[in-house]
């Protein structure tokens, strides 16, 4: 299975002998309650349990990674306040290099462009094959504005058991197939050994629910049944591993470690801290 050969080679320190620092930091674009109506027939009970209140938090997040001098993107949310988050770091859109695309969505690829002008002049947008040739044929506006006004800028890459573990898509930075949310949904496993963030995209959107119940999916999704196998494979795997993620609809820190629930399921562990990501365990 790809999902274990990307991650289980980088407990094999002969596979990445350099280990690079990085920092990484949130870029919220919204913060906002979240509705349970988006859960895919959930049982009323359950509800009740885990979120009384009817609602819960939820945000649109896009990150940050400057690694070896450069800056990269993952995901630009919606764009409503990318730019203002990046001069608060100190970078300007120019100064982007890379964006790592987990799918097409629109909270996704929105900050892409500002009033149908590209954003990022020197950026390389980096797209899993099967998710770009998906919403190709699916007719949406904002990704066909996308898909032409970055045509030059665009790399395809491809995702599948025959991808060497060791292939990674620049330095220390592997994608994950994390399908079913899309149909080429995919997460970044950024760093080596101790020093990992596996950026898991839109792995949950109802976090309090979700984390004890995986198998729970929700209406955006566009293979529930697929969606909530890997959220439960990788949830398994981020449990037994302790490695750190990073979700673009996790409240805010946004940062935070998988852990195997108490009763049922699993839990979700906040972690505040960002920025520098050194080669050691973060515990």
């Amino acid at each position: 299975m790809f999902f274990c050969a990307v991650f289980c080679q980088t407990k094999n320190k002969s596979a990445i002998t350099k280990k690079t620092d990085y920092k990484i930091f949130v870029l919220n674009d919204i913060r906002r309650e979240g509705n349970t109506d988006i859960l895919i027939s959930p049982n009323a009970d359950t509800i009740a349990k885990y979120i009384p209140s009817g609602s819960f938090p939820l945000a649109i997040n896009a990150f940050l990674v400057q690694q070896n001098g450069e800056n990269f993107l993952f995901d630009t949310g919606l764009g409503i306040n990318l730019v203002g988050n990046l001069k608060s770091h100190g970078v300007l859109p120019e100064q982007i290099s890379k964006i790592f695309i987990t799918h097409c969505h629109g909270d996704h690829i929105g900050g892409l462009l500002n009033e149908g002008e590209i954003v990022f002049p020197h950026a390389e947008i980096l797209i899993n094959r099967i998710e770009y040739n998906y919403w190709t044929q699916e007719g949406n506006e904002l990704f066909a504005q996308v898909a032409n006004r970055y045509k030059e800028k665009i790399k395809l890459f491809d995702l599948d058991e025959n991808r060497s573990e060791n292939d990674l898509l620049y330095s220390d930075i592997q994608p994950v197939a994390a399908y079913g949310h899309t149909p080429g949904h995919t997460m970044y496993l950024i760093g080596t050994e101790e020093n990992q963030t596996l950026v898991w995209g839109d792995l949950t959107h109802v976090i309090p629910l979700q984390m004890p119940h995986p198998e729970q999916s929700v209406t955006y999704d566009v293979n529930p049944q697929q969606a909530a196998e890997t959220r439960q494979r990788i949830f398994k795997f981020l449990s037994e591993n302790h490695i750190k993620v990073a979700g673009m609809h996790l409240p805010l820190p946004a940062f935070g470690f998988v852990t195997k629930g108490k009763s049922i399921g699993y839990e979700f562990n906040s972690y505040k801290k960002q920025g520098n990501c050194k080669s050691n365990k973060v515990r």
